[in-house]
C-alpha cells in the first residue's frame, strides 16, 4: 500500500506541474525578474477597486437598457416596414412552398463581416428579427411589432457608440418577436428551430416576479390516450417557463393526490436538474380512478401555504390545474384556504377535445384571480402554457416606475453564440 501510495503521489505531482505550469512560471520569473517589483497590497483596497470596476461595468449596461426602455415607450410605428429577417432563407409555409412576402413589408439583403468580438458574421448598420416557427409572421400583430420596434435600431446603434464594450442587444416581445443588434444570420439548427424568446431565462425572469407554483394533473380514468399525452406534454412545457428564481412541485390526482416525485415533499427550485427529474416522472403517469378536484387543490394549497414548503413570502403563489373537465367547483376548499384574500392564483387548463361543460373551470380561475385556457391539440400547447406570464406581468406594468427596473440573470450561453463542434 505504501508503495502504491508513493507512486500515486508522484504521478499527481507530475500532472499538477504540467497542468498548472509552475515550472514555466518560475523560468519566466527568473528570466524577467529585473522587470518585476514587489509591492505590498491591501486586500480591502483590492476588493473595493474590483467592486468599483464591476459597478461601473454594470451601470453602463444598465444605462443602455434604461435608454432602450425609455425609447420603446415613446416610439410610434411608421407606415412601411423594412427589416432583415434572420431566417429568410428558410421561410416556408406548412405545405412546403415558399412564403410570398407581403406587399407592405420589405426584407433586406445584408452583407456581413467577421467580427472577433462576436465570433460571428455581423452587420452594424441594422438589427435583425427572429420570429418563432409556430407563429405566422404575416399576422397583423406581428407586423405591428416589427413596425414599432424598428425605431429601436437607432437606439441600439447609439448605445454601442456610447459603450463599445456592449455585445448583443436584444429586445423580446410578448408576441414572440425578437429584435437583436447587430444583425447576424440566424444559426441553422440541426433540428427544428424551437427558439422562442419568451422561454429564454432573461425574458422569464424579467417578465414576472419569482413564482411558487404547484402543478396538479388530473389522472382519472377519463384522461386516456391522446388527452393524457397532451397533458404530459403540457406539464413539461409549463416547467420550461420556470427559471432558477422559481420553486415548483408537481402532483397527480384522482380520488387522492400525491407528488409525482415522492422524494420532493416540498417545493423545490426549478433548476435544470429538478425539472429534468419532474419531466421523467410525468412521462410515467398513468390514468385510473375517478376525478376529485378537492384532493388536488388541498395538496396544492398545503404545499403553497406551508411556510417550510414555500420559504419566500414576496412572490407569486399559483396553482396550475390540467384536466379534461369536471363538474366540481371545489368551492369549500377555496373558502378554507384562499378566500377572502386570494393569496394564491389558480389557472385552469382544459386539455383535449371533449364535450364537458367548461363553466366550472372558468369559474375556478376567475374566482381565484387566475385565467382559463384551452389546449385542444398539440399545436396549442406552447402558446397557451406561457400565456400566464402575460397575466402575471400586468401588475408590473400598472406599477410603472415602482416595479423592478433591471433584472440580472445568471450567466449562460446565448442562442446567438455560434457553436463550433
Amino acid at each position: 500500500m505504501i508503495h502504491w501510495a508513493g507512486r500515486i503521489e508522484k504521478e499527481l505531482e507530475k500532472v499538477l506541474q504540467h497542468v498548472t505550469g509552475t515550472q514555466q512560471m518560475r523560468l519566466i520569473y527568473n528570466e524577467k525578474k529585473s522587470q518585476f517589483e514587489v509591492k505590498r497590497n491591501n486586500p480591502k483596497d483590492l476588493v473595493e477597486r474590483v467592486a468599483r470596476d464591476i459597478s461601473k461595468l454594470l451601470n453602463s449596461k444598465r444605462k443602455a437598457l434604461e435608454v432602450r426602455r425609455r425609447h420603446s415607450k415613446q416610439i410610434t410605428p411608421e407606415n412601411a416596414i423594412s427589416y432583415y429577417d434572420s431566417k429568410a432563407d428558410s421561410d416556408y409555409t406548412e405545405d412546403g412552398e415558399e412564403e410570398i412576402p407581403l406587399e407592405f413589408s420589405s426584407s433586406l439583403e445584408l452583407e456581413f463581416v467577421d467580427d472577433p468580438n462576436f465570433k460571428n458574421k455581423v452587420n452594424y448598420s441594422y438589427s435583425a428579427v427572429q420570429i418563432p416557427t409556430d407563429i405566422y409572421k404575416g399576422s397583423p400583430v406581428i407586423l405591428n411589432e416589427l413596425n414599432w420596434t424598428q425605431a429601436l435600431e437607432r437606439v441600439f446603434i447609439e448605445n454601442r457608440r456610447e459603450d463599445s464594450s456592449l455585445r448583443w442587444q436584444v429586445f423580446g416581445s410578448a408576441t414572440g418577436v425578437t429584435r437583436y443588434y447587430p444583425a447576424t444570420p440566424w444559426r441553422a439548427p440541426n433540428k427544428i428551430d424551437l427558439y422562442d424568446v419568451r422561454r429564454r431565462p432573461w425574458y422569464i425572469q424579467g417578465a414576472s416576479s419569482p413564482k411558487d407554483m404547484v402543478i396538479i394533473v388530473d389522472v382519472s380514468g377519463s384522461v386516456s390516450g391522446l388527452t393524457l399525452k397532451l397533458m404530459k406534454t403540457s406539464v413539461m412545457e409549463m416547467l420550461d417557463t420556470l427559471s432558477d428564481d422559481d420553486y415548483v412541485n408537481v402532483a397527480r390526482f384522482n380520488e387522492k393526490a400525491d407528488a409525482v416525485v415522492p422524494c420532493f415533499r416540498t417545493l423545490v427550485q426549478a433548476n435544470v436538474r429538478n425539472k429534468k427529474i419532474f419531466k421523467e416522472a410525468v412521462m410515467l403517469m398513468q390514468a385510473k380512478g375517478t376525478t376529485d378536484y378537492k384532493s388536488g387543490f388541498t395538496f396544492a394549497f398545503e404545499q403553497l401555504l406551508n411556510e417550510s414548503s414555500a420559504p419566500r413570502a414576496n412572490c407569486n403563489k399559483m396553482i396550475m390545474m390540467f384536466t379534461d373537465g369536471g363538474e366540481d367547483r371545489a368551492q369549500d376548499i377555496f373558502e378554507k384556504y384562499n378566500w377572502p384574500n386570494k393569496t394564491v392564483r389558480v389557472f385552469t387548463f382544459s386539455v383535449g377535445q371533449h364535450n364537458y361543460d367548461v363553466t366550472p373551470l372558468q369559474w375556478i380561475a376567475c374566482a381565484n384571480k387566475g385565467y382559463y385556457f384551452e389546449i385542444p391539440s398539440i399545436g396549442a400547447i406552447r402558446i397557451n402554457t406561457q400565456e400566464y406570464l402575460d397575466v402575471l406581468g400586468r401588475p408590473m406594468v400598472l406599477a410603472g416606475s415602482k416595479a423592478k427596473q433591471v433584472q440580472w440573470t445568471n450567466v449562460y450561453q446565448d442562442a446567438l453564440v455560434r457553436k463550433n463542434f
